[in-house]
């Protein structure tokens, strides 16, 4: 569970900003993740969201676009854009085809996993 709530935190691009809601997501020891259940879009199979994490020990704040498969319990990292002082420090986006997937090991415990597919 910790480990997919980090892997969503690392996760980024950020899409255009409209009305945002960040959700606290619990969980995570040493960082703080959110997601912005407003921001939630269906893609297809997919719910497509925005993340924002801070961690103990990082100057910034990550930035992230995530993909959930609700039926199939699997996530897909689309990116990540780190910002600190008021820029973007670094940005990564993963092509198609070559986004990093993980599977959800359970997910009727897994926090962001009810937030983005039961919210």
């Amino acid at each position: 569970m910790i480990r997919v709530t980090l892997m969503l935190g690392l996760i980024a691009l950020a899409l255009p900003a409209a009305a945002q809601t960040w959700k606290q997501v619990p969980g995570a020891a040493n960082a703080s993740l959110s997601i912005d259940t407003a921001g939630i879009k269906r893609e297809g199979k997919w719910r497509v969201f925005r993340t924002r994490t801070t961690s103990l020990g990082v100057e910034g704040t990550i930035i992230g676009t995530v993909a959930m498969d609700c039926a199939a319990g699997i996530t897909e990292l689309r990116g990540q854009r780190l910002l600190a002082r008021g820029r973007v420090v670094r940005e990564r986006a993963f092509p198609v085809g070559k986004r990093p997937r993980q599977k959800i090991a359970n997910p009727a415990k897994d926090p962001a996993f009810r937030i983005v597919c039961r919210g």
